[in-house]
């Protein structure tokens, strides 16, 4: 099942694991931009699928 989240509330999932994060928000706006994570665009927001975010910065290389 996908775990659609904006870009802040994935940020703040981050954070809370790692509070020395190099990850951004706009990177991670850049990821979707790019078509590297899945996401939906709501309007001006982009709802991201958190899985999705936290495979890729797993394996950056696919």
């Amino acid at each position: 099942m996908f775990q659609y989240r904006t870009i802040n509330k994935c940020f703040d999932m981050i954070y809370q694991d790692d509070n020395q994060t190099a990850i951004t928000k706009f990177y991670i706006r850049k990821l979707c931009e790019t078509n590297k994570v899945l996401y939906m665009k709501t309007g001006n927001k982009y709802l991201v699928d958190y899985d999705s975010l936290i495979a890729y910065l797993k394996n950056p290389t696919h």
